[in-house]
């Protein structure tokens, strides 16, 4: 779909009262760059500009104090449990701080939660009736999954690479289907 359209669907979506409010656009980094400037000039249903994203990745950073940071980063290579406990608390505290029931969340920069393995379920529980979120994912539609992060080095990985591209999806049910769409403009 083009940004337009994208933009009219989602505009459509908002104008539903209650229910279920989470909603996610599949692009590449400069797609959904280019899809966010055309999101800042439109209009939601009320009349108020769309505002604009906020990363995910600096919320959960600020979150977690600098000491306990500190000390997550020297232990993470030992110990990665207690590091991702940590992300997934500041995600949380992050989230609830920001959902404010007066509009629509737009998020960007999601890579620590998928890093992670931080559950996305929150994001789908919370967002509902006024506390309504937009997600910008860094990803492509590829038969029945989402595959994330799609735009890694195809070529030869690199040195002490553990992952290739592909291994991060996106859960099945998180997000509904209609709810999901594609830039391919």
């Amino acid at each position: 779909m083009k940004a337009t359209e994208i933009i009219e669907a989602l505009r459509q979506k908002l104008s539903v009262p209650g229910g279920r409010h989470l909603y996610g656009v599949l692009g590449t980094y400069g797609r959904l760059d280019s899809f966010v400037k055309k999101l800042h000039h439109a209009k939601t249903t009320d009349g108020d500009p769309f505002p604009k994203p906020i990363n995910v990745n600096r919320g959960i950073l600020d979150a977690i104090p600098d000491d306990e940071f500190k000390q997550l980063a020297e232990n993470e290579a030992k110990r990665p449990e207690p590091t991702a406990v940590h992300v997934a608390m500041a995600f949380e505290r992050f989230l609830r701080a920001n959902l404010t029931g007066k509009g629509i969340l737009v998020l960007s920069n999601l890579e620590m939660l998928f890093a992670y393995h931080i559950e996305l379920n929150l994001l789908r529980t919370l967002a509902a009736d006024e506390d309504r979120v937009l997600l910008l994912l860094p990803g492509r539609r590829s038969r029945d999954r989402i595959i994330m992060f799609h735009e890694m080095d195809q070529g030869m990985p690199a040195p002490g690479a553990a992952r290739q591209a592909g291994d991060y999806t996106l859960p099945t049910n998180l997000i509904a289907a209609n709810h999901l769409w594609e830039i391919r403009e």
